[in-house]
C-alpha cells in the first residue's frame, strides 16, 4: 500500500461526520433534563438555609462548651454572615470579634446603600 493512500484514508475517516442515533441523543437529553430537575428540587430556599445555619451555629457552640473554650459562634441576620467571638473566661467580656462590630456595621450600611441604588435605577 502506498503511504499517500493510507494517509488519505485516515484523513477521510477523521473528517467524516459521525452521526449518532437519535435514540441515544434523546436519552442523553432526557437524562440531562431529569438531573437538572433533581438539582432544582435540592436547592434550599433562604429560610431553610438560615435555619440550617442557626442549627449549625448552635451545634458548634455546644461543642465549644464541651471543649471548655471561650470561643462562640454567631450569625448576623442583617448581613447574612457568621462571626466568631473570643471572650475572657472569668468576666465574659469580648476580647476579639471576627469580623469586628465596625466591619459588620459597615457591611450592613453598604448593603443598604446598594439596595437604594438599585431600587432607584430599577
Amino acid at each position: 500500500m502506498d503511504i499517500f493512500s493510507v494517509a488519505n484514508k485516515q484523513v477521510s475517516q477523521a473528517t467524516q461526520p459521525r452521526v449518532e442515533s437519535t435514540a441515544s441523543t434523546r436519552n442523553t437529553v432526557e437524562q440531562t433534563n431529569s438531573s437538572a430537575k433533581t438539582q432544582k428540587d435540592q436547592i434550599p430556599d433562604a429560610k431553610n438555609i438560615k435555619s440550617q445555619l442557626n442549627k449549625t451555629i448552635k451545634h458548634l457552640n455546644e461543642h465549644m462548651k464541651a471543649l471548655d473554650t471561650n470561643v462562640t459562634f454567631g450569625f448576623n441576620d442583617k448581613i447574612d454572615s457568621m462571626f466568631v467571638s473570643v471572650m475572657e473566661k472569668n468576666t465574659g467580656t469580648i476580647i476579639r470579634k471576627i469580623p469586628t462590630e465596625e466591619a459588620m456595621k459597615l457591611s450592613e450600611k453598604m448593603k443598604e446603600i446598594v439596595g437604594m441604588i438599585f431600587d432607584k435605577k430599577g
